[in-house]
């Protein structure tokens, strides 16, 4: 059976602005979810790191599903940001990873354009807050690598994907079950042992695929608690926030990550009063914000205007003490 008129807009519009998109049935939301359930139940994922990343999901109500529901997930190209400062007297390029910059910005964009530009009349959408990589390789847009990232054919890993939930007013006409969904993984990640030999922590394992995310690099620079004590930071490139070292090995990456500026560059002074700002998290409440600290240190105030204009989620805070951590070794 062909494709419908609702899957022919949203792939033109997608192909028109160069992202990739799938789209499933609604049902294929409570196929994850029970798989991720699964995984906390025997043991395979931390129940610290669960309790701490993934209960934050909205799932949608079964109850008020109709089955003229879809899911759209969008794969939206998301290139390395290279962001200098200027620190102990020399110049260094910090890396920020793909989908950091403007993430929430993102969705919110997207949305937009895909209510104005591809759906049509008495059909809804709105943001879908879901595992989105599970999702995505489900639907069939991704596939896992062994490092647990999503790659997308064409872009690599450099993507972010944005999921939403749209209302058509009208059930499939294929009846196709979202359920038929699997996950998938690279067929290389069984020979090429790259990013296990790559990564800092050992998070990335040889004897199962599903890392150990409790130990990641990212985990850890994205968590307000310390970074444990003899834990090994990434060498290859300094972030911000995060972490490249399995991605830049990768070989599926190969001429697909694209590094671009962020636009933004801060001076020793702002990258002083960023690190001390990132030195109180120890002290202070991860929760207070240095916004009251900058009316009276123009660095800092001037930081958080350029951080802000980054459009990142992860509190400045938190950026300073990810360089700090970086600074002192």
């Amino acid at each position: 059976m062909g494709k419908s008129s609702f899957e022919l807009r949203l792939k033109r519009w997608s192909a028109a602005r160069g992202y990739a998109l799938a789209i499933a049935d609604a049902g294929i939301v409570e196929t994850v979810r029970k798989k991720l359930e699964e995984r906390k139940s025997s043991g395979m994922i931390d129940p610290a790191f669960f309790e701490e990343n993934l209960t934050g999901f909205r799932y949608p109500d079964k109850a008020s599903l109709t089955g003229a529901e879809r899911i759209v997930v969008v794969a939206v190209p998301s290139p390395i940001g290279v962001l200098p400062v200027t620190a102990g007297g020399r110049r260094i390029d910090l890396r920020i990873p793909p989908t950091y910059i403007r993430y929430n910005a993102t969705f919110r964009d997207v949305l937009d354009d895909l209510s104005k530009q591809a759906l049509g009349p008495g059909e809804s959408v709105e943001i879908l807050k879901a595992p989105l990589k599970s999702l995505a390789v489900h639907m069939g847009l991704a596939v896992y690598g062994r490092n647990n990232i999503t790659y997308v054919a064409g872009f690599g890993s450099g993507h972010q994907l944005c999921g939403y939930i749209v209302r058509t007013g009208e059930r499939p006409a294929s009846g196709r079950a979202a359920a038929e969904g699997r996950e998938t993984a690279l067929e290389r990640c069984s020979s090429c042992q790259a990013c296990i030999k790559a990564c800092p922590t050992g998070a990335i394992r040889a004897d199962r695929f599903l890392i150990s995310a409790e130990r990641c690099f990212t985990v850890l620079s994205e968590s307000h608690m310390p970074i444990p004590e003899g834990t090994r930071p990434p060498k290859r490139a300094i972030c911000l926030i995060g972490c490249m070292e399995c991605q830049l090995v990768c070989p599926e990456n190969k001429g697909l990550l694209k590094t671009v500026p962020s636009g933004i560059e801060f001076t020793a002074e702002e990258t002083e009063a960023v690190i001390e700002a990132g030195r109180k998290l120890a002290k202070e409440s991860p929760d207070a914000a240095p916004a009251a600290e900058a009316e009276g240190d123009p660095a800092l105030a001037s930081a958080l205007a350029k951080f802000e204009r980054l459009g990142m989620t992860e509190g400045l805070r938190l950026m300073g003490r990810n360089l700090d951590y970086y600074m002192s070794r």
